[in-house]
C-alpha cells in the first residue's frame, strides 16, 4: 500500500520537480553550453598532436560525444518548434476536421450517387473502381496511424513518468560531477553541459506533451471519426459501383442473347432451327458466365478490402504490443481484437480450385469449337452435306448469319471465361493471403493475451473497495429480456430442442429396463460360461443412457432460452453445452464409483475406497459447476473481465473450495500403493487450484479462468481414461482366465484318455492382474496412451502458441565462433524448458522404449541368448547420453569452451576414478564381446551362480542360495572365468563308486552301465562310460562318466544314479566297500582279542592280581 502511494505521488511530483529544476538551472550553466565551433576547434587542435596522451585521447572521445549531443540538441529544438507550431494550429485543425466531417455528412445521398453511376458507361465505371480502392486503402492506413497515435497519447503519462524520472536522476548526477571542481577537464565540462541542456529540452518537451495531451487526443478522435466516415463512404461507393457494373454487364449480355434469338426466328428449316438452338444455348451460357463474373468480381473486391484491413490490424497490433507491454490497456485492446476476429464475416469462396479447373476445361472446349469455325465456308458445306433435308439458298444465308453470330458469341464467352479465370485466381491468392494474415493475427493474440494481466492485483485496497465496486457492477447489470426476439427465434430453436426432450423422455421411460439389464449383467459376473468381455462395456453404456436424460434436458433448456436476451446467444449456448457435458461426465463417474456399482463389481475396487472417492467427487461438482460458467464467459467474452470484481471473488472462493475437496483425494492416492506417475498426477491435481488462485490474485484473471476450463476438460479426459483402461484390464483378465480354463480342460481330457476312470473336476480360480500377460498389458497401455495423447494435444492445441511467447524471455547468451566471427545467440526461457523436457523425454524413453522394443521386435527374432539384453542396455545408455547432450546444448552449454575443463577432469579421473573407469570400459567390452550373457552359469574365483544383470560398472550373479553377488566388471575381464553355458550347455558328470575286494568286476561294469542307460537325464550320445581306475586301500575304485544336456540336470542325475546303483548292487550281491577298522585288545601276557560288532563281553579280571586263563 505505501509503495503504491509513493508511485502515484512520484507520478505527480516528478514532472513538477523536473520543470522547477529546469527553470532554476543557473544562467551560468545555460551560458556554458559549448558552441559547435568551439568544440570543433578544440577537437582539431587535439587531432594535430602526433602522439596524444591518454588524457588527450579521452578528451577526443568526450568532444566527439559532445558534437553528437549538439546534433541531438538541434533536433530537439526543431522538434520543439514543430510542436509549438502544431499546438498553435490545434484549434484550426479541429475546425477543419469538423468541417470535413460536416461536408462528408452533407454530401451526396445514396440515390444521387446511384443515379450518377447509372448514367456512366461500363468502361467509366470500371475506371472509377481503382480510385475508390485507393481512397479506401488511404483511409485504412490513416486509421491505423491515428490508432497508434491514440495509443501513444493514452500511455503517455506512464512513459513520461519513467523518462522524466530517468532524466532527473541524470541531471542530478551531472550537477554533482560539475561541482567536483578542478578534477573535471574542460572537455568533460563541455560534454556534461551539452548533455544537461539536452535533458532540459527533453523535459520541457515531455511537459508540453503532457499539458496538451487532452487537446491532442480530441484532435486524434476527430480525425479517427473523419477517416471512419470517409472509409464507410468509399465502401458504399464501391458497392454501388459493383452493382451498376454488374447490372450493365449483365444487361449487355442479355441484350446480345435476345438479338441472337431474334435473328432467324421465322425460319422453319430443321437444320436452321438446330443451329439457332445451339446459338441460343451459347447465349444463355454467356449470361450465366456474366453473372458468375459479377459475383467473382464482388467477392474479389470484398476480399481485398478485408485483406487491407487485416494487414493494417496486424501492423497496429504489433505496434501496440511493443508499446503497451505490462499495461492493463493492452489486455483491453487484445480482448477487443480477439472478439472482432471471431466476429469477422466468412467471405471465403470454397472449391475455388475446382472452379478454376472447370474454367480451364470450358476454355479448352470453346477453343475447339472456335477452331472448327475457323474456315466457315468449309464448315457450312460439311453441315449442309450432312443434312437429310434440302437446303435452299435462303437457308444457306441464314446458316451463314448464325455461324457469324456463333463466332461472336464464342469470342464473348471466351473473354468472359478468361475474366472469370483471372478473378478466380486473384481471389484464390487473396484468400490465401487473408487466411495467413488472419492466422498471424490470431497467433499473436493467443501468444500475448495469455501472458497479459487482465485485472489489477488483489491487495488490501482492492479488498477495501470491493463492496463499492461489487455494488456498482451489480447495479450496471440490468436484466432486460428481449421477449420479442425470443418469440421470433422460438420456432427455429424448438426444432432443435424438441428432439432432445423427446429422446430424454424416451430414456426416462425405458429407465427400468436399463436397470434390469444392469442387474442381469451383474448377476452373470464371475460365472464362467455367462461372463463375457462385453459385459463391462455394456454396463457402462447402460449407465451412460441412464444418466443421459439430465444432460439432454439441460441442453434443451439452454437452447430454449438462448435468444431471451439475458446473455448473448453465443455465451448462453456455450455455457449450456459445457454444463450438459460436465453433468454427463460427473453423473456417469459417480454412478460407476458408487458402492455396489460397476467399480466394485467389475473392477474389484475396495468398497471403503469407493465410499471415500464417491463422497469427495459428489461434493466436488458443486464448485466446478459455477467455475465452468465463469471459464466459458472468460473465453467467449474476455473483454468483460476488466471490472468483474464479483467474478474474481467467486473464482477465488470456488477455487479454494475445490482445493479443499481435491486435497483428500490426492492425499489418499499419495499414501496408497500408487506408482510414481500416479503420485505425480495426484500432487499436480492438488496444486492446480492453488496455482490458479495465485494467478487470479496477481491479476491474471483471464489466464486463471482459461486454465480452469482446460483443466476441467482434462479432468474429464482422465476420468474417461480411467474407465476405459480398467475396462481393458478386465477384458484381458477374463481372456487369460478363459485361456487357463481351456488348458485345464485339455489337460483333463488328455488324462481321461489315459485313465478309464476319468479325471477330477476342475475348480476355476480367478486370476490376479499380475498373471495377465505383460505384453498384452503393455500394448494396451501404449495404444491408450497414443489415443489419449492425441486427445490431450487437441484439447490444448489452441494454447500451444502461448508458449512461443517464452522465446522473448532471454535468460543469457551463448557465442558461436571465435574472434571477429563470434556471433551471440540468445538462450530463452523456452529453450531451457525444452531442454528439461528433452531430458525428461530421454529418461522416459530409456526406461520404456528398450523393454517395449524387446517385447514387440527382439522377442520375435531368433537372437542368441543375451543379445537382446545387450542391445537394449546399449540403447538405454545411448538414449540417456544423446538426450543429456542435446538438452545441455539447448540450454547453451558450449562443449568447445569446456575442453580445458575436460582435460583437467581427465587427469583427475585417471588417478581418482581409475577403478570406476576400468569397470566402465570392461562393461562395454562385455556387452559387445559377450563372454558372459544374461542366464549364463559361471564360476569366478569362489563364486558360482547365474548371471542376472550386466551393468556398465558391475555384473550381478544369483548364486544357488539365491543370494545376489555383485562382481566388478574388471574382475570378469582379468580373472579366470568359467562359463558353463557359453557355447554349449552339455556337461560331463562323474560318479565314483568303490566296491569291495573280491567283487565281480564285469558284473559291476554292467550294472553301472545299466543304471546310466536307464536314466532319462543321461545323454545317449556321447554314451556313458565305466572305468576301473585304481586299487584302493579297501576298495576297487570305478568311475561312471556320462553327459547331461542342461546344467540343472547335474545334481538330479547324480542323485537318481546313486539310488539306482545302490538298488542294483544290493540285488546282485555286490558290496559297496567303505573304510573299515578292526580293533584288538591285548593283555599283559600278550594275549589279544578282537572286538566284534556283536558287543561280546570280555571275561572279568582275576582276583588277587591273577590274570584270567
Amino acid at each position: 500500500m505505501p509503495s503504491i502511494r509513493f508511485k502515484r505521488a512520484s507520478a505527480t511530483l516528478l514532472p513538477l520537480l523536473c520543470l522547477i529544476s529546469s527553470l532554476c538551472t543557473p544562467l551560468a550553466m545555460a551560458q556554458d553550453v559549448p558552441s559547435r565551433a568551439t568544440v570543433q576547434r578544440t577537437l582539431d587542435s587535439l587531432a594535430k598532436t602526433e602522439t596524444p596522451t591518454v588524457s588527450q585521447q579521452e578528451d577526443q572521445k568526450l568532444l566527439t560525444s559532445t558534437l553528437a549531443l549538439l546534433d541531438s540538441i538541434d533536433k530537439e529544438e526543431a522538434k520543439a518548434k514543430t510542436q509549438a507550431q502544431r499546438i498553435r494550429n490545434l484549434p484550426t485543425e479541429l475546425n477543419e476536421i469538423s468541417a470535413k466531417i460536416d461536408a462528408l455528412t452533407k454530401g451526396k445521398s445514396v440515390e444521387q450517387i446511384k443515379s450518377e453511376y447509372a448514367s456512366m458507361s461500363l468502361a467509366e465505371l470500371d475506371s472509377r473502381q481503382p480510385e475508390v480502392l485507393a481512397n479506401m486503402q488511404g483511409a485504412q492506413e490513416a486509421l491505423g496511424a491515428i490508432g497508434s497515435q491514440l495509443t501513444t497519447l493514452q500511455t503517455l503519462p506512464e512513459r513520461a513518468q519513467t523518462s522524466m524520472s530517468r532524466a532527473y536522476q541524470r541531471s542530478q548526477e551531472i550537477r554533482s560531477r560539475l561541482n567536483a571542481g578542478e578534477t573535471v577537464s574542460s572537455a568533460e565540462k563541455m560534454k556534461l553541459n551539452a548533455e544537461s541542456a539536452l535533458l532540459d529540452l527533453q523535459l520541457a518537451l515531455l511537459q508540453k506533451d503532457l499539458d496538451n495531451r487532452t487537446s491532442m487526443q480530441d484532435l486524434a478522435v476527430k480525425q479517427r471519426d473523419y477517416q471512419s466516415a470517409r472509409l464507410a463512404s468509399e465502401e458504399q461507393k464501391l458497392q454501388l459501383l459493383q452493382e451498376q457494373s454488374s447490372a450493365k454487364r449483365l444487361g449487355d449480355t442479355e441484350k446480345t442473347a435476345e438479338q441472337t434469338g431474334e435473328l432467324v426466328a421465322s425460319e422453319d428449316n430443321p437444320l436452321v432451327q438446330k443451329e439457332q438452338e445451339l446459338n441460343h444455348q451459347l447465349s444463355q451460357q454467356l449470361v450465366n458466365a456474366t453473372s458468375n463474373l459479377n459475383s467473382l468480381v464482388q467477392k474479389n473486391l470484398q476480399a481485398k478490402t478485408w485483406l487491407e484491413r487485416g494487414i493494417q490490424t496486424e501492423r497496429n497490433l504489433n505496434e501496440q504490443v511493443q508499446m503497451l507491454k505490462g499495461n492493463l490497456l493492452l489486455s483491453r485492446i487484445l480482448y477487443q481484437l480477439y472478439q472482432q476476429l471471431e466476429a469477422a464475416p466468412a467471405i471465403a469462396v470454397k472449391n475455388l480450385e475446382e472452379q478454376i479447373a472447370d474454367l480451364h476445361l470450358a476454355q479448352f472446349e470453346l477453343s475447339q469449337q472456335r477452331d472448327q469455325l475457323f474456315q466457315k465456308n468449309l464448315y457450312l458445306d460439311n453441315l449442309i452435306a450432312g443434312s437429310k433435308d434440302p437446303v435452299s439458298d435462303e437457308d444457306k444465308a441464314s446458316l451463314a448469319k448464325l455461324l457469324d453470330t456463333r463466332i461472336n458469341l464464342l469470342d464473348q464467352l471466351n473473354r468472359q471465361l478468361d475474366s472469370q479465370l483471372t478473378n478466380a485466381i486473384s481471389l484464390q491468392l487473396t484468400q490465401q493471403q487473408l487466411a495467413r494474415t488472419h492466422d498471424a493475427i490470431e497467433f499473436t493474440l493467443q501468444q500475448h493475451i495469455f501472458w497479459v494481466s487482465s485485472n489489477k492485483p488483489i491487495d488490501s485496497k482492492w479488498l477495501i473497495n470491493w463492496p463499492t465496486q461489487a455494488y456498482k457492477q451489480a447495479s450496471d447489470w440490468v436484466l432486460k429480456p428481449d421477449w420479442k426476439h425470443w418469440r421470433a427465434q422460438l420456432l427455429a430453436v424448438s426444432v432443435l430442442a424438441f428432439p432432445l426432450l423427446l429422446i430424454g423422455g424416451v430414456l426416462m421411460w425405458k429407465r427400468p429396463i436399463l436397470i434390469e439389464q444392469q442387474k442381469r449383467i451383474t448377476k452373470d459376473l464371475g460365472r464362467f460360461r455367462q461372463d463375457s468381455q462385453w459385459h463391462t462395456p455394456k454396463a457402462l453404456l447402460f449407465t451412460l443412457l441412464h444418466r443421459l436424460p439430465g444432460s439432454l434436458f439441460i441442453l434443451a433448456g439452454g437452447l430454449l432460452v438462448t435468444y431471451c436476451g439475458l446473455l448473448s446467444p453465443k455465451l448462453t449456448f456455450q455455457i449450456t453445452l459445457n454444463l450438459a457435458l460436465g453433468y454427463l461426465v460427473f453423473s456417469v463417474y459417480l454412478a460407476v464409483m458408487r458402492p455396489g456399482g460397476i467399480a466394485e463389481s467389475h473392477f474389484r475396487i475396495p468398497k471403503a475406497e469407493l465410499q471415500a472417492t464417491h463422497t469427495s467427487m459428489r461434493y466436488l461438482w458443486l464448485p466446478l459447476l459455477p467455475l465452468i460458467m465463469l471459464a466459458t464467459k472468460a473465453v467467449v467474452e474476455p473483454s468483460t473481465l476488466g471490472n468483474d470484481v464479483i467474478g474474481q471473488a467467486m473464482t477465488l472462493s470456488l477455487l479454494g473450495l475445490a482445493a479443499y475437496l481435491v486435497f483428500p483425494i490426492s492425499r489418499a492416492r499419495i499414501k496408497g500403493e500408487a506408482s510414481m506417475q500416479k503420485s505425480i498426477i495426484a500432487i499436480a491435481l492438488a496444486l492446480a487450484p492453488v496455482a490458479l488462485i495465485v494467478l487470479a490474485v496477481l491479476g491474471y484473471y483471464y489466464t486463471a479462468l482459461k486454465l480452469t476450463g482446460r483443466l476441467i476438460e482434462s479432468f474429464y479426459l482422465l476420468i474417461t481414461w480411467g474407465l476405459i483402461y480398467r475396462t481393458a484390464l478386465r477384458g484381458l483378465e477374463l481372456a487369460a482366465r478363459r485361456l487357463a480354463y481351456r488348458r485345464a480342460v485339455a489337460k483333463r481330457d488328455h488324462k481321461s484318455q489315459e485313465d478309464a476312470e476319468g479325471g477330477e473336476s476342475i475348480e476355476e480360480q480367478p486370476m490376479d492382474l499380475e498373471d495377465v500377460s505383460q505384453q498384452s498389458l503393455r500394448l494396451t497401455r501404449t495404444v491408450l496412451l497414443v489415443i489419449f495423447g492425441v486427445a490431450f494435444y487437441w484439447l490444448w492445441s489452441d494454447l500451444v502458441a502461448v508458449f512461443s511467447y517464452l522465446d522473448s524471455m532471454v535468460l543469457w547468451h551463448k557465442s558461436e565462433g571465435t574472434g571477429a566471427n563470434a556471433i551471440l545467440f540468445p538462450v530463452s526461457l523456452s529453450d531451457v524448458l525444452i531442454g528439461f523436457l528433452m531430458l525428461g523425454g530421454a529418461w522416459s524413453l530409456a526406461r520404456n522404449l528398450p523393454g517395449l522394443l524387446e517385447v514387440l521386435v527382439l522377442s520375435r527374432l531368433r537372437l542368441a541368448q543375451g543379445t537382446a539384453y545387450a542391445f537394449t542396455t546399449m540403447l538405454n545408455y545411448l538414449l540417456i547420453g544423446v538426450g543429456t547432450l542435446t538438452a545441455l546444448s539447448m540450454m547453451g552449454v558450449q562443449w568447445d569452451k569446456l575442453q580445458w575443463v575436460a582435460g583437467g577432469l581427465s587427469v583427475g579421473i585417471g588417478f581418482g576414478m581409475k577403478e570406476i573407469l576400468s569397470n566402465f570400459v570392461s562393461g562395454i567390452i562385455i556387452l559387445f564381446e559377450r563372454p558372459v550373457r544374461i542366464g549364463d552359469t559361471v564360476t569366478i574365483g569362489s563364486f558360482s551362480g547365474t548371471v542376472s544383470k550386466i551393468r556398465i560398472r558391475a555384473t550381478t550373479l544369483t548364486d544357488f542360495d539365491r543370494k545376489e553377488v555383485i562382481i566388478p566388471n574388471q574382475q570378469l575381464m582379468t580373472e579366470r572365468l568359467i562359463n558353463w553355458s557359453l557355447s554349449d550347455t552339455v556337461t560331463r558328470v562323474i560318479v565314483r563308486v568303490g566296491v569291495a575286494y573280491g567283487s565281480d568286476l564285469e558284473l559291476t561294469r554292467t550294472l553301472l552301465k545299466q543304471a546310466a542307460d536307464e536314466n532319462s537325464r543321461v545323454l545317449k550320445d556321447p554314451s556313458p562310460i565305466v572305468y576301473f581306475l585304481t586299487f584302493g586301500a579297501s576298495t576297487l575304485d570305478h568311475e561312471l562318466r556320462f553327459f547331461v544336456s542342461e546344467l540343472g540336470d547335474r545334481n538330479p542325475a547324480v542323485d537318481e544314479l546313486n539310488r539306482k546303483i545302490d538298488q542294483l548292487f544290493r540285488e546282485n550281491g555286490i558290496e559297496i566297500a567303505f573304510n573299515q577298522m578292526d580293533v584288538y585288545i591285548k593283555n599283559m601276557q600278550g594275549e589279544e582279542q578282537k572286538v566284534e560288532s556283536s558287543s561280546t563281553a570280555l571275561p572279568p579280571p582275576a582276583e588277587d592280581g591273577k590274570q584270567p586263563a
